[in-house]
């Protein structure tokens, strides 16, 4: 905070593998990496908000590989690295739904944060794939993806 940063308005954000790196910094915050060793390990490292864009390797079909059945199989289950702990923080999702990855890597993650009573947004994005915003073309839904973080973190009030 004497730097101008306010620690209650951190947040984390990541694409791909670094969606897979945000669902874990947003679900696992109370769950401790290693015994604290001095009094900085013993402050909270939770964040406020996380933005996963079409995060990989989060369900069970797909860890190591593109997903069997293109990402679509409803039994694959969430990897058992995701905490979901008490911390866990408000999200936005973005994915499209074409991705062969991991399709339903964030309906998944979403539903179990939306059970939790955790607010989230979620976000797909029609017949597109994974690095969607590589063909992102104005007018599409592809091309305003960032317009949709920026109404999360509005209706979330973290921009102000």
């Amino acid at each position: 905070a004497g730097k101008g940063l306010d620690p209650d308005r951190i947040g984390i954000m990541g694409s791909s593998a670094g969606g897979h790196l945000t669902l874990l910094g947003v679900t696992s915050s109370q769950t401790p990496a290693y015994e604290a060793i001095d009094d900085i390990d013993k402050l909270p490292c939770n964040v406020q908000w996380g933005v996963a864009i079409y995060p990989a390797y989060s369900l069970t079909d797909g860890v190591d590989r593109e997903n069997a059945t293109g990402g679509n199989d409803d039994s694959a289950e969430l990897v058992p690295e995701f905490a979901f702990d008490s911390a866990t923080c408000p999200t936005l999702f973005i994915h499209g739904d074409s991705d062969g990855w991991a399709a339903m890597n964030s309906v998944k993650a979403w539903e179990k944060m939306r059970a939790m009573g955790v607010a989230g947004d979620l976000h797909t994005l029609c017949r597109r794939g994974h690095c969607f915003q590589a063909k992102a073309a104005p007018g599409t839904g592809s091309y305003t993806w960032l317009g949709r973080i920026w109404e999360f973190m509005n209706h979330k009030g973290f921009n102000k």
